[in-house]
């Protein structure tokens, strides 16, 4: 029964404020002169209206949320490849600094030891099965390269030797070819032996250095250097250092494992000895 009554109540509460407000619009289109019919009407809608003007905003807000969100998105990848186009950039100006500084200390060798005539050649190929043991530079006979000159990189380091010569450009074979040998000297004991090429340590860019007496004074971090035999290679030039000291098969020798100071896999330019005999 209460809850019947209640509900009359609301009923009539409701019942009530639309007579208000119909007589009110009545009174207002008196004044303002509205036909009544009209006036009527455009109370009933006015409500209406107002809601389908929200559900509007907010359809147009939830548009312009997307749109922006794609405008966004397309900024966003600008953005990115902008930053990609950079950093090739600056990638390539990282590698020309590195060139011009692995050229700047080539010059200075060639200025720091005059007894040696020296050709700057730059590294134009390799070959990918073969990638420590030989690689090409834009050098030839017509710029005076010749069969066996030695080839040294920054300081006096050896990496090898002219082994073919075309006429703009010539093939140098490095320390870890088993086809390349050279005498050497252990700075520290003034041992000699011969350091060699071996297919087993070319991959790993090592080489050794053999005809050591088994009780030869050789030890782990000695530093090894051209001796100056067999006229090929000038005395002094450095060779690498000693990572490991082995006994030969047969117990009667040994050997050591030699890791060159030339790093082969990263030069981009060398200097040609052309006068191989000049430091002896």
């Amino acid at each position: 029964m209460k809850k019947f009554l209640k509900n009359r109540c609301v009923f009539g509460l409701i019942i009530f404020v639309l007579l208000v407000s119909v007589v009110v619009g009545i009174i207002n289109a008196a004044k303002h002169e509205v036909p009544f019919t009209e006036n009527i009407v455009q109370i009933v809608i006015t409500p209406v209206q107002k809601l389908f003007t929200k559900i509007g905003n907010g359809f147009s807000g939830v548009w312009t949320y997307f749109s922006d969100v794609d405008k966004i998105k397309a900024e966003n990848k600008a953005l990115q490849s902008e930053k990609a186009a950079l950093e090739t950039e600056l990638d390539k100006a990282k590698i020309s600094l590195n060139e011009n500084e692995e050229l700047r200390k080539l010059l200075d060798m060639k200025n720091a030891y005059p007894e040696l005539e020296l050709m700057t050649a730059e590294v134009i190929a390799r070959d990918p099965s073969n990638w420590y043991n030989t690689f090409t530079i834009d050098k030839g006979s017509i710029d005076g390269m010749a069969l066996n000159q030695p080839v040294v990189s920054e300081d006096k380091t050896l990496v090898g030797r002219i082994s073919e010569v075309g006429t703009t450009w010539s093939r140098v074979t490095t320390l870890t070819d088993p086809a390349h040998s050279v005498g050497a000297e252990v700075v520290r004991s003034g041992e000699f032996g011969i350091v060699e090429g071996e297919y087993s340590f070319s991959t790993s860019g090592t080489c050794r250095l053999t005809f050591i007496s088994k009780n030869a004074n050789i030890i782990v971090g000695d530093k090894i250097v051209t001796s100056g035999l067999g006229g090929i290679y000038p005395k002094g030039l450095t060779i690498g250092k000693v990572l490991e000291i082995r006994p030969d098969m047969q117990g009667i020798s040994q050997y050591a494992v030699i890791s060159p100071q030339a790093r082969v896999d990263k030069l981009k330019a060398v200097l040609v000895v052309l006068n191989p005999a000049g430091e002896q």
